[in-house]
């Protein structure tokens, strides 16, 4: 289990139980506090899906390594690391799939 999977199930719990504390909340007329557990259901929801989009990266970039490792040229991944999707292709992290020529960072 990963660090990110353990996050993911730990928001999706707070969620779920902040969810039910927040019907709670409506149909006891307190809608001050629904409308906040609302919100933070919200955010957990993000983070949690956030969480698994980067605990699936991890196991797609092990399962590269191990086929690179056992010989075999895998594909670079889509996108090639996730410092190269949110720097439109200007930089690249140490764990960038793709092969130097291809990068537009001049290492």
């Amino acid at each position: 289990m990963t660090r990110h999977l353990l996050r993911q199930y730990t928001a999706a719990l707070g969620a779920l139980a902040l969810a039910a504390a927040g019907a709670v909340c409506i149909w006891r007329g307190q809608l001050g506090p629904a409308a906040m557990a609302g919100l933070t259901v919200l955010c957990l929801t993000d983070i949690a899906l956030r969480a698994g989009r980067r605990h699936q990266r991890l196991l797609e970039e092990h399962e590269w390594a191990r086929r690179r490792g056992a010989g075999e040229n895998p594909a670079p991944l889509w996108p090639c690391c996730l410092l190269a999707s949110s720097s439109r292709g200007r930089a690249h992290s140490h764990r960038c799939t793709a092969p130097p020529l291809h990068r537009t960072d001049k290492e």
